[in-house]
């Protein structure tokens, strides 16, 4: 550990004046999966999903983080259709 208890690319990052930041992103299909359920043997029991699901929805976030400020939270929410 180096002084102020912040790891070597910690302290690049303040003696910079930077931000660290993490970026994730991820996508979801909005149509519903089939559901199944138990049944007899050679009567698959199907269970009927109300809806028309269509298109997916993206999300994208960053958290940013600096020493001596306010950690952030940017992200972004996009859907198609």
């Amino acid at each position: 550990m180096e002084e102020g208890g912040l790891t070597a690319g910690k302290s690049i990052a303040a003696a910079c004046d930077g931000w660290i930041v993490f970026e994730d992103e991820a996508g979801q299909s909005l149509t519903p999966p089939r559901a199944r359920t138990w049944g007899r043997r050679g009567c698959t029991r199907v269970v009927h999903v109300r809806g028309r699901g269509s298109g997916r929805v993206s999300i994208a976030g960053m958290t940013c983080y600096k020493p001596g400020e306010r950690s952030r939270l940017i992200y972004s929410v996009r859907e198609y259709t």
